[in-house]
This record gives C-alpha cells, structure tokens and sequence, in this order.
C-alpha cells in the first residue's frame, strides 16, 4: 500500500489535486495496488467526486459537531466522502491523549486510523489502542534525500516486530529499492509525499513506487 500525503503542496491544490488524483487512480488501476490520497479537507469531497478514489483527511480533531470554530470535525470529513484520517503526523503531532481521544471520535464515524509514531515505546502505546494502521517515521528524515528505511532497518524492524496491524515506513522514501526493502523487513507500505508531488514525471515515480510491490 501506499499512502500518499499530499500535504499543502502547490502542485496538489485546486485543478492540481485532480490531475495527480487521477494519475493515482491510473496507476492503482494498472499495477492493482492500494494507494490512499492524504488529501486537504478543502479538497475531500471534490476528489470522491469527480476522481472517485479513496481518499483521507491529513488530520482531524476530537470533536462532536458543535461550536468548534476553526476545527475539523470527523463527522464533517464523513459527510465529505473521506475513508480515515492519519493522526500524529509529525508535521501535525499531538500529544497521545489526543490521539486516543481522535480515534475514539473517529471510530463513532466509522472511519478508518493510521497513527504516525516516531519511537518504539510510543509504538508500543498506539499499537494497544489497536489503530487499523500504523506507521514509523524519523522527522529529521521527512522530506529530505536520506531514507528512514536505509538509515534505521534495525530499529524499523523492532517496530514492525510489535505491530500486529498493516504498517507503513515513511521518511525519504523516493524510489522501489525503498518499497522493497520496507516489505523485506515486514512492512506492508510506504508514507511519502514530496517524492511523488514534487516529481517532474509523477505518473512515472508512482508506478515505479508501486511496482516495488511486485
């Protein structure tokens, strides 16, 4: 699987998102693999429409609808066709009550979690609360040319190793050689974003990606 973070890039906003939404749709349909779109919450339910993909929100809030000025409402990115939320991005961490209290929230909407941790013993506490997914990123690593999952094997596989649910490596995760070694250690998929988003040929990056799975 591959969960593709579109963050709030240029090239993944307004008639952008649905150019490389489309291109997402086209690859899963050529290679068979999942592919979950991290999408903006200003964007949710323009993509489920006119792409039809699964798509996700970035993040979400502990909250019933109410007064709640300024939050994001998991009922709302229901109602907008979202299929989960990842929780704890280390671009957006929270402290692990509020990652109970989101899931808690997110589970009365029947929507579907994937935590971010960045420790085995913060793995050790998301893994209890049972998530449908989990992942394991360094944030020095995000965005940068250095893989997390050609730095830190070891430690990726002392995660995977407690992990009873799907878990994806994130950080600098740019090429196949990535995917393949993310799968021989364990994991089921991959979190990046400027990898694909930033790429001059992003259709060519992502089926490269998704061929790592073969």
């Amino acid at each position: 699987m591959i969960f593709l973070s579109l963050k709030t890039y240029q090239q993944a906003s307004g008639d952008q998102v649905i150019k490389l939404c489309q291109i997402v749709k086209k690859v899963t349909q050529e290679t068979g693999v999942k592919i979950m779109v991290g999408a903006q919450a200003f964007d949710i339910r323009r993509i489920k429409k006119e792409v039809g993909i699964e798509v996700w929100a970035q993040h979400l809030d502990p909250i019933d609808p109410g007064r709640h000025f300024g939050w994001l409402s998991p009922y709302s990115a229901k109602l907008a066709g979202a299929t989960g939320t990842m929780i704890n991005h280390a671009e957006h961490a929270v402290p692990f009550k509020t990652i109970q209290a989101i899931m808690a929230k997110c589970q009365t909407q029947g929507l579907k979690t994937l935590v971010g941790t960045d420790s085995l013993d913060l793995a050790k506490k998301v893994v209890k609360l049972k998530p449908d997914y989990l992942a394991f990123e360094d944030p020095d690593l995000i965005g940068g040319d250095v893989s997390f999952v050609d730095q830190a094997a070891d430690s990726i596989k002392a995660v995977i190793d407690i992990t009873p649910m799907p878990f994806f490596v994130g950080a600098g995760i740019k090429t196949k050689d990535h995917v393949q070694k993310t799968v021989k250690l364990g994991g089921h998929g991959v979190i990046l974003s400027s990898g694909v988003v930033l790429a001059e040929d992003q259709q060519a990056v992502l089926r490269d990606l998704a061929l790592g799975f073969k």
